[in-house]
């Protein structure tokens, strides 16, 4: 009898172009701790939460990518950035009908990062 595979986690890998300014940015703006940097990859991290930065090959090669951030008491979380100006516009907090409450923040390098909560798990 096989045992079936367990996925303990994912962690989004996002395209930039600087790899220490990804970090700074998400370190000193978003509240991340700083995870590790080897040059043309790096990360940061927040509770569970790991974010990982890659310098493409080529500068043609830098597309910005969607993230989806799983959290709690999103209210107090938008709260804080609001006060920051990261909100983007047309992506305020709001509930969506298929069950959370999301808003987005765009990183420096046009990455968009969307946070979330489930109904009922927090705020």
């Amino acid at each position: 009898m096989s045992v079936a595979s367990y996925f303990a986690r994912g962690i989004p890998m996002l395209p930039v172009a600087n790899v220490r300014a990804a970090i700074d940015f998400y370190v000193d703006t978003l509240d991340f701790k700083f995870g590790f940097n080897a040059g043309s990859y790096g990360g940061v991290r927040r509770d569970a939460i790991e974010v990982h930065f890659f310098t493409p090959e080529s500068p043609d090669a830098l597309i910005p990518a969607i993230c989806r951030i799983e959290v709690t008491e999103i209210r107090n979380l938008y709260s804080a950035y609001r006060e920051r100006s990261l909100i983007t516009p047309d992506h305020d907090v709001a509930a969506k009908p298929w069950g959370t409450t999301e808003f987005s923040v765009m990183d420096i390098d046009g990455n968009e990062i969307t946070f979330v909560e489930v109904f009922g798990l927090g705020s």
